[in-house]
């Protein structure tokens, strides 16, 4: 009996043991556990997450290579390097988080329009905010424009523990607005340039509650089953729907609509809907079709990603040498560039990228 009760303690010695050993590991494997304010983390605890993106094996990484279109894998290895180089500061000490508050044309109490832009500091992302503030100088804009370099957005509502989740900052700057107390909310990528005035764009947004882009690819082809049982769709169902672009989003966030696609996309980022190829893009185009949202515009006429196939009704142009991911070294890297010497359809454009000397007036001798 006594050889059987020391036996029994041994037993919940060893387990107790083991679960204990379980926890620790889980904690190292845990990037949030060690920062003793979530909601003001620092550059060292900046640090340490990006060093756990980069080092750590995240099994669910593995649903970034996957399609769920005949079961073929993606051989795009660019977004598990998005994954894992992830900056929240920059390399260098003094290159600290930025968030600033712009107010064009009108007041700082006036929070009827918002452009809102998040970079991480990658490559050439924070270019792309002072360039698309310069634009919007040059277009006219009237309302306010927020953006964010580095950290992360609405960390008061601890959004700080999905920052591993590629995009989701997208969903949780929107909820930052909203909690602020704006009304039509417009999301541009960091490699958009609005061409003319948003006024069309923001009523729009007030109208339908929403606005945006069709991509121009099917869902089954950047998508997995994993992603696809989050939102009840089976893999035959996804080779039918269209997908949406996440670049360029507007939300009435007064409106039910607004809202409810707001609510539905952080839920994605937060419970793994974001766990494919096009992270944000995919569960977007879930929620857009179980929503049945038909207002979607094309985007190859208001939105080209070619220098040349800007016309006078253009709104923005998609400038993918800011997006643009290098797999190999940054040497060999391919970015579009305009000079003072090339030619837009025989209108000399001077420094186009750089905004210098952008002229409304440019589009009425391009293609028509």
């Amino acid at each position: 009996m006594n050889k059987l009760k020391k036996n029994l303690i041994f037993l919940i010695f060893v387990a107790s043991l083991f679960f204990l050993t379980s926890c620790d590991n889980s904690k190292k494997k845990d990037p949030y556990s060690s920062i003793k304010d979530i909601k003001n983390p620092t550059f060292r605890d900046f640090l340490k997450i990006q060093k756990h993106l980069k080092k750590d094996k995240r099994e669910y990484l593995k649903l970034f290579s996957i399609s769920s279109k005949r079961g073929a894998e993606l051989l795009d290895k660019n977004y598990l390097k998005k994954a894992k180089e992830f900056r929240f500061v920059g390399k260098k000490r003094q290159m600290k988080p930025m968030y600033e508050e712009l107010y064009y044309n009108t007041s700082k109490e006036d929070k009827k329009r918002c452009v809102i832009c998040y970079t991480s500091f990658n490559k050439n992302y924070p270019d792309g905010i002072e360039r698309l503030k310069k634009a919007l100088t040059l277009i006219g804009y009237k309302g306010h424009f927020i953006y964010r370099i580095g950290s992360w957005p609405n960390l008061e509502e601890n959004s700080l523990k999905y920052s591993h989740v590629l995009f989701a900052f997208k969903p949780f700057f929107f909820r930052e607005v909203k909690n602020m107390g704006y009304e039509n909310v417009l999301w541009v990528d960091s490699a958009v340039l609005p061409l003319q005035s948003l006024d069309t764009i923001f009523e729009k947004i007030e109208k339908n509650g929403y606005f945006g882009y069709k991509a121009n690819f099917i869902l089954s082809e950047y998508t997995n089953e994993f992603v696809l049982n989050l939102f009840d769709v089976t893999p035959k169902l996804a080779n039918f729907i269209e997908t949406k672009e996440a670049g360029i989003l507007g939300l009435n966030l007064d409106s039910y609509i607004g809202n409810t696609i707001l609510d539905r996309w952080q839920k994605a980022a937060e419970n793994g809907g974001f766990y494919s190829a096009r992270h944000d893009q995919n569960a977007l185009s879930l929620i857009a079709y179980k929503l049945d949202l038909k207002k979607f515009e094309d985007s190859n006429v208001a939105r080209p990603s070619e220098v040349e196939d800007i016309t006078k009704d253009s709104v923005f142009f998609l400038d993918r040498s800011i997006s643009y991911w290098p797999y190999k070294s940054q040497g060999e890297e391919k970015i579009l560039r305009v000079t003072k010497k090339e030619k837009i359809k025989e209108k000399s454009f001077k420094d186009f990228f750089k905004l210098k000397t952008l002229k409304r007036s440019f589009l009425k001798n391009i293609k028509k």
